[in-house]
């Protein structure tokens, strides 16, 4: 698996139970009608969880076995887990974690790392090694091959632009344990990163969240501003409390504010993120994106790795990539 690890499976795998978030890799594999049991944070959709949104139907159908945290201490039902006896387990959890419940309950555990990453190695394993892990191994391959297309498309757009064009950006409200107004941000962003755009939370020097000072952002003063509109309730009450500090800020002087609809939630969601990356790229560059037809790409992403178009729910939420306003 992605840890080195070795797990002996049957010649044709068919039943797999996830712990953590492993069930988001099943779907992304192409393996989902092999699911005998998933966590209970699956078995109702969510729209921080968009897989669980495509195949509602199928989660809601699942037993849960776990209680699903993907970082937090997970906590495994192993005596529901024997009577389901899945072929296999598909485990987010540490290579320790998955050595110890394979040895407590003798089912077979495959282990995948891939938290806060996009376009890595790593998220491309994972994927890799669940399909061939569940028989859909050419599945797998044709959907890491498509991240892989995305992934160059984005790096011959952007790679080569003077960083004296690039405006400064900055990603808010960003989501890491708990939800987090203005200041909550992210150094080494993987969708700026992808589109090498000009993050000025990386003059920290640092890797991740971390949460900043307003007169942080103030001295920053970025250009642009994305924003997880899903703590917009935060956000509201700080600019109010705050309103002359922002109206004198670039951004909201010039209405340089944009959503950026998170993509961390138990897990790493890889298809939003991929999406946010051609938002922010069409965002930043226009005229390098201005080939690209975003609402036929985000139908194209969400479709290839969830199985179904998740933009028609987005859409019907009022969850978009779009322009900001607070005043």
């Amino acid at each position: 698996d992605v840890y080195g690890r070795t797990a002996t499976l049957p010649a044709d795998v068919k039943s797999a139970a996830t712990v953590g978030s492993g069930a988001r890799f099943v779907v992304y594999a192409g393996g989902q009608d092999k699911l005998v049991a998933v966590t209970e944070m699956e078995t109702e959709p969510s729209m921080s969880r968009p897989y669980t949104v495509v195949h509602a139907d199928l989660f809601a159908s699942l037993p849960a076995t776990s209680n699903g945290n993907h970082l937090m201490e997970t906590n495994v039902n192993a005596e529901q887990m024997l009577e389901l006896n899945p072929d296999v387990i598909i485990s987010s959890r540490s290579a320790e974690e998955c050595d110890a419940l394979q040895d407590s309950i003798g089912i077979p555990v495959v282990g995948i790392t891939y938290q806060g990453q996009l376009f890595t190695d790593n998220v491309y394993t994972s994927i890799e090694v669940v399909g061939d892990a569940l028989g859909t191994g050419e599945h797998a391959r044709s959907v890491v091959a498509a991240m892989k297309d995305w992934a160059a498309d984005l790096d011959r757009r952007t790679a080569s632009i003077p960083d004296a064009d690039k405006p400064s950006a900055y990603v808010g409200a960003v989501n890491y344990k708990g939800a987090k107004s203005f200041t909550g941000t992210y150094a080494s962003y993987p969708a700026l990163d992808a589109v090498h755009a000009n993050n000025v939370a990386d003059a920290l020097g640092q890797k991740g969240a971390v949460e900043v000072s307003l007169e942080q952002v103030g001295e920053w003063n970025p250009d642009v501003m994305f924003l997880n509109a899903g703590n917009m309730d935060l956000m509201k009450k700080d600019y109010a409390d705050n309103q002359a500090f922002f109206d004198g800020l670039s951004a909201f002087e010039n209405g340089r504010l944009y959503t950026q609809p998170t993509y961390n939630m138990n897990g790493t969601n890889v298809e939003m993120g991929v999406c946010d990356a051609y938002f922010i790229g069409a965002t930043l560059y226009p005229e390098a994106f201005a080939d690209v037809d975003l609402e036929a790409t985000y139908s194209e992403i969400f479709t290839t790795m969830l199985g179904g178009d998740f933009r028609p729910a987005m859409k019907d939420a009022g969850m978009d990539f779009k322009t900001l306003s607070f005043s």
